[in-house]
């Protein structure tokens, strides 16, 4: 009787592999975004070196970047996507970087004042990572431009204060606050 449910059972799970298959390319494929993605390049004598850690859910893009080179700056990000396109619409970052706002010590709960509105495009070409400001929209707006190849689909913040504001980015469907919507 026991091997008979044993060979029912491997036969139904059989029966639903290609389901599952096919489910999980389309998950994968719906977080593109989603991993660590970093370069760096020299940059008169010294190195430069950029990483974005990004996490997807939906349409909804929260991440981490780290900019090092005479200086580093860190910052977070929150976009939205469609299909391998993302558009930064709010950071917060160490002042001096891209943005005069500062992050706030603490990540959660969410204040309008820590973020500044921007307008900066995400792309995924060739599977590389290309952060690009202005009027480029498309992976032929790229010139020469090496951009960032992912190095793992590990997107676990270091810091907890990290973890629980990218959690809450993803989660929070009133978010960002309403104030930065206007």
């Amino acid at each position: 009787m026991r091997p008979c449910l044993f060979a029912l059972t491997l036969l139904f799970a059989l029966a639903l592999l290609p389901l599952t298959i096919q489910g999980s390319a389309a998950w994968a494929e719906s977080k593109i975004f989603d991993g660590v993605w970093e370069a760096c390049q020299g940059q008169k004598g010294e190195q430069a070196c950029i990483y974005y850690v990004l996490k997807q859910k939906d349409d909804r893009i929260c991440g981490l970047w780290h900019y090092q080179a005479t200086e580093e700056y860190d910052g977070r990000l929150i976009a939205e996507s469609k299909g391998l396109s993302g558009r930064v619409t709010y950071t917060c970052a160490r002042v001096g970087s891209e943005t005069g706002i500062e992050c706030a010590d603490k990540a959660v709960p969410f204040s309008p004042s820590e973020w500044t509105k921007i307008n900066k495009t995400l792309l995924i070409c060739d599977g590389r990572l290309y952060a690009l400001d202005g009027n480029g929209r498309s992976c032929a707006d790229l010139g020469k431009s090496p951009g960032l190849p992912k190095l793992s689909s590990f997107t676990q913040p270091a810091s907890k204060e990290d973890r629980d504001w990218m959690n809450a980015c993803l989660n929070d469907p009133a978010y960002p606050p309403p104030q930065l919507r206007k």
